[in-house]
C-alpha cells in the first residue's frame, strides 16, 4: 500500500507474463481455441469435395456424367441454405442466453441476506447461465459481430465480462470466501487491459457511459478489498479523466451525484494508506499485511473443546467517520482482520495481467494443481459454486468435470471427497442498521452455527448513554441500561420524549442475552461500551467481551485506535508514536518484534488464564486468538503511553480482565525493546514508575492527515454498487440508473 495522497501519479503497470507480450490487438477473454472463427457446419459439403466425389465421366459414360450434374448443382446450392439456417439459430441461441442471464442477474437483488438453502440455487442459475453465455459468444464472436446477424459490438461483450465480476463479487460477499474475490479482480481487469468498452464516447451514447462508470466503481471497490493501491491509484486518475469527457460531452445532471462518490474513494484510500510508514526515500510504503497469516504457533494445552468462528455480525454506525459506499474504515478493519491472507500464488495473479488465466477455486485439485483451463483465458468460464452450509465445495470437483460422464473410477473418487471446511467465517455486514435488523441477522447467524460454532458481533457505534433518566429508570433496572446506538426510526409517543427514543434505538446488554446459550465472542468500539462490561452469562456458555476505551486522548483520521490495534498492531503503533517513515530493514526487524511479542502474548495467556475461563476455549479458533492477543497488546502499549493515563482510555474485557498477562515482566520489556528500536522513548514510560501527563504535543494526525486531496486531482463519480453488502436498507445502494 502507499503512504501517497489519491492525487499523486501512479506509475504504469508493466507487462508481467509472456504470454502478454504475444498477445494480438484483439485478443479476447476466453481460450485461445475458441477464438476460431465458427465451424464448418456439420454435413455441409462444399464444391470441390463434391466434385471429387462425382464418377468420373470415363467410367460411367457420358450418359451418365450429364445425368449426375443436376444433383450436384442442387447439392451445392442447398450448402448456402443450410449455413443460413445454422447461423440464424446461432443467432436466436445467443439472444435467449442473453435475455435469461440478464433476467436472472436481475433477480438477484430480490434474494433475501439469509438462508443459504434461499439463495444458493438462484446464484447457481445463474453462474450456468453465464457459463454457457459465455462460452457461446466466445465461439461464435465472429458470426456475431458481422452486422447481417447480429452485430455484437465490443463494449456488450465487455458489459457480459463485467456481470460475470459483479457475480463474484456478490458471491463473495455471501459466502466471505476471498477465492472469489480473486476472479473478480481477473474480470475486471481483463475489461480494463483489453479495453472492452473503448470508444464509447465516440457512439455518443450517456448509457454507454455510465455503465463504464459503474464497472470502474466496482473495480475500485474490489482493489480496496484486495488492498490493491497502486491499481486504486491508477483507477482514480482514468475515471477523473473519464468524467471529464463524460461532462463535456454529455453535459449530465447528475455531475455532482458522480463527483462526491470520487471525493469519497480517494479520501477513504487515504484515510486506509496514510497511517502506514514509508521508506525513507518517500518513494513507497513499506509492506505490511493486513489479513490473518496462517503461521506455527506454540501448541495450546488439550483441555476441553474448541469453538469455531463460524459467524460473524459486523454493525458500523458512525455518520462522521470516513467511509466508501457502506464500508467504514471500522468495517473495513474488521472485514480484514476476519479473512486470512491469500498464498503467494493467489496474490500474484490478482496483481498480474489480465492475460493470467483467473482459475475458480471450484477447480482445485486435491493437490493444489488446477483442473485444465486453456491458456490466455482470463477467468474464462465462471463455475457455479457448490451449495454448502458450511463448506466451500468438495475438494477436486468442478463444474465443467460433473458435466462429463464419469467413469467408474471417477465416481468412486468423489464418493469419498469430504467437504472443506469453510476457509473464513461467514459474515453479515450492516451500515447503520436499525435494532429489528440487528437482530434479525443475529439470531439468523445464531441459528446457523453447530456444536463447535462460534458467533463474534462487533458494534462500531455512537454511544447511547449509559444513564437513562425519568420514567426509563424502571428499564435500567432491568439491564437496559444504554449502549450503542442505532439509526432512528421515530415514531408515536416515544418521538416526543428524548430519552424513551434513545431508550428504544439502543442495542442493550440485555438485548444481547439470549444468544449467550451458544459461545459467544462481543467486540465493542464506542463512546458507551462499558455498558457491556458485566453482561451477565446465565447459561454457562462461553462468553467473552472486549471493550474499547470511552476516550480517546488523541483522534486519528484513520479510523477508531483499538479497532486499528486489532487490525494490524504494528501499524497503531506507529500512529500513536507518529511515524511516518523507516528504512526498509528498521521496519523488517520491526515485523519480527511483532511476530515475537503476539507469541509471547500466547505463551502468557496458556500459562496464566486458567483452564475453565472462556478465554482459554475461544484460544482455539485462529481469528479469536488473534483478536484476543491483540487486544492484550493494545492494553499494554497504551498502558505504556504517556497520553494514555486515565482509566477511560484504557481498553477492558469481561469477565476476563488480563491483569497478569498485561503486567508481565517479559511483555513489558519486550514492548519496550520495541519502542527502543524505534526510537521514540520520549512518548512511552520506559521504566516502572507511575505515568505522569506529558506536556501538551501535536496531535499524530498532523503527519497522517486523511483530509482530501485538492480539488483538482478529484474524479467524480456515484456511489459504487458493492453488490449484496446486508446494508441497512432493503438493498444495497447502487450507482444511478
Amino acid at each position: 500500500m502507499t503512504t501517497g495522497s489519491a492525487s499523486d501519479t501512479p506509475a504504469l503497470r508493466e507487462a508481467t507474463t509472456d504470454a502478454r507480450a504475444h498477445e494480438e490487438p484483439h485478443t479476447e477473454l476466453g481460450p485461445a481455441h475458441l477464438q476460431q472463427p465458427a465451424p464448418v457446419v456439420e454435413g455441409a459439403v462444399g464444391p470441390v469435395q463434391e466434385a471429387e466425389r462425382a464418377p468420373p465421366a470415363e467410367q460411367s459414360g457420358d450418359g451418365a456424367a450429364e445425368a449426375d450434374q443436376p444433383t450436384a448443382l442442387a447439392k451445392d446450392s442447398d450448402a448456402p441454405m443450410q449455413n443460413t439456417e445454422r447461423d440464424k439459430e446461432i443467432v436466436e441461441e445467443f439472444e435467449y442466453l442473453l435475455e435469461k442471464s440478464q433476467q436472472l442477474f436481475s433477480g438477484l437483488s430480490d434474494l433475501p441476506e439469509i438462508g443459504s438453502k434461499y439463495w444458493m440455487p438462484h446464484f447457481q442459475r445463474t453462474f450456468e447461465v453465464y457459463t454457457k453465455l459465455w462460452k457461446f459468444q466466445t465461439q461464435h464472436r465472429v458470426l456475431l459481430e458481422k452486422p447481417e446477424h447480429y452485430g455484437l459490438k465490443r463494449w456488450e461483450v465487455g458489459e457480459i465480462a463485467s456481470k460475470i465480476g459483479q457475480l463474484y463479487y456478490r458471491y463473495y460477499l455471501r459466502t466471505s470466501e476471498t477465492n472469489y474475490l480473486q476472479e473478480a479482480y481477473m474480470f475486471y481487469d481483463a475489461i480494463r487491459e483489453r479495453n472492452y468498452f473503448k470508444g464509447e464516447q465516440e457512439v455518443r451514447n450517456s448509457a454507454l457511459m455510465i455503465k463504464k462508470l459503474r464497472y470502474y466503481a466496482r473495480f475500485i471497490m474490489v482493489c480496496l478489498q484486495i488492498n490493491n493501491a497502486p491499481m486504486m491509484l491508477q483507477l482514480l486518475d482514468e475515471v477523473k479523466a473519464l468524467i471529464d469527457i463524460y461532462s463535456a460531452t454529455f453535459n449530465p445532471v447528475d455531475k455532482m451525484e458522480w463527483s462526491l462518490v470520487v471525493k469519497e474513494m480517494a479520501m477513504f484510500m487515504q484515510a486506509v494508506c496514510s497511517p502506514v510508514p514509508s521508506n525513507h526515500s518517500g518513494t513507497a510504503s513499506l509492506p505490511v499485511s493486513y489479513r490473518l497469516v496462517t503461521r506455527r504457533r506454540p501448541r495450546l494445552e488439550k483441555d476441553g473443546s474448541k469453538f469455531r468462528l463460524q459467524e460473524a455480525v459486523i454493525v458500523g454506525n458512525r455518520p462522521t467517520q470516513i467511509k466508501f459506499s457502506e464500508l467504514t474504515l471500522d468495517m473495513y478493519y474488521m472485514l480484514q482482520m476476519l479473512e486470512r491472507e491469500p498464498s503467494a500464488n493467489t496474490k500474484e495473479a490478482a496483481a498480474g495481467s489480465a492475460a493470467t488465466p483467473a482459475i475458480p477455486a471450484a477447480a482445485e485439485t486435491a493437490e493444489g494443481s488446477t483442473a485444465g483451463i486453456a491458456e490466455g483465458s482470463a477467468a474464462d468460464t465462471p463455475e457455479p459454486p457448490e451449495p454448502a452450509a458450511d463448506t466451500v465445495g468438495v475438494r477436486g470437483k468442478s463444474v465443467l468435470k460433473e458435466k462429463a460422464e464419469p467413469n467408474e473410477r471417477d465416481k468412486d473418487v468423489v464418493e469419498k471427497e469430504r467437504p472443506v471446511r469453510r476457509v473464513n467465517p461467514h459474515k453479515y455486514v450492516l451500515y447503520q442498521p436499525n435494532f429489528s435488523q440487528i437482530q434479525v441477522y443475529l439470531a439468523n447467524a445464531f441459528r446457523e452455527i453447530g456444536e463447535q460454532g462460534c458467533v463474534l458481533l462487533y458494534l462500531s457505534s455512537e454511544g447511547a448513554g449509559t444513564e437513562v433518566p425519568g420514567a426509563a429508570n424502571a428499564a435500567a433496572a432491568h439491564g437496559y441500561i444504554g449502549g450503542i446506538a442505532t439509526s432512528r426510526r421515530s415514531s408515536g409517543e416515544a418521538a416526543k420524549d428524548r430519552s424513551a427514543e434513545q431508550l428504544v434505538n439502543s442495542v442493550h446488554p440485555a438485548d444481547l442475552v439470549p444468544y449467550t446459550r451458544k459461545p459467544f465472542f462481543l467486540v465493542v468500539e464506542s463512546e458507551s461500551s462499558l455498558a457491556y462490561k458485566d453482561m451477565p452469562n446465565l447459561f454457562n456458555q462461553p462468553l467473552l467481551c472486549l471493550l474499547s476505551p470511552t476516550q480517546y486522548p488523541m483522534t486519528s483520521s484513520s479510523g477508531s485506535i483499538y479497532t486499528f490495534f486489532l487490525h494490524s498492531p504494528i501499524v497503531a503503533f506507529c500512529v500513536i508514536s507518529q511515524i511516518t517513515s523507516m528504512a526498509s530493514e528498521q521496519w523488517s526487524e520491526l515485523e519480527t518484534l511483532f511476530v515475537e511479542i503476539e507469541d509471547l502474548v500466547f505463551e502468557l495467556l496458556n500459562t496464566y488464564v486458567a483452564a475453565a475461563s472462556p478465554v482459554r476455549k475461544f484460544l482455539g479458533d485462529d481469528f479469536l486468538r488473534q483478536i484476543i492477543i491483540r487486544h492484550a497488546l493494545c492494553c499494554v502499549f497504551l498502558d505504556l503511553h504517556l497520553e494514555f493515563v486515565k482509566p477511560e482510555h484504557m481498553p477492558q474485557s469481561s469477565p476476563e480482565r488480563f491483569k497478569d498477562v498485561v503486567s508481565a515482566p517479559v511483555l513489558l520489556r519486550k514492548t519496550r525493546d520495541i519502542v527502543e528500536l524505534c526510537s521514540v522513548e520520549d512518548r512511552y514510560r520506559m521504566s516502572d514508575s507511575p505515568p505522569t501527563p506529558p506536556a501538551k504535543s501535536p496531535s499524530p494526525t498532523q503527519g497522517l492527515s486523511a483530509s482530501p486531496p485538492p480539488a483538482t486531482a478529484l474524479a467524480t463519480m456515484p456511489e459504487a454498487d458493492t453488490g449484496n453488502s446486508n446494508s441497512a436498507n432493503d438493498h444495497p445502494a447502487s450507482p444511478p440508473t
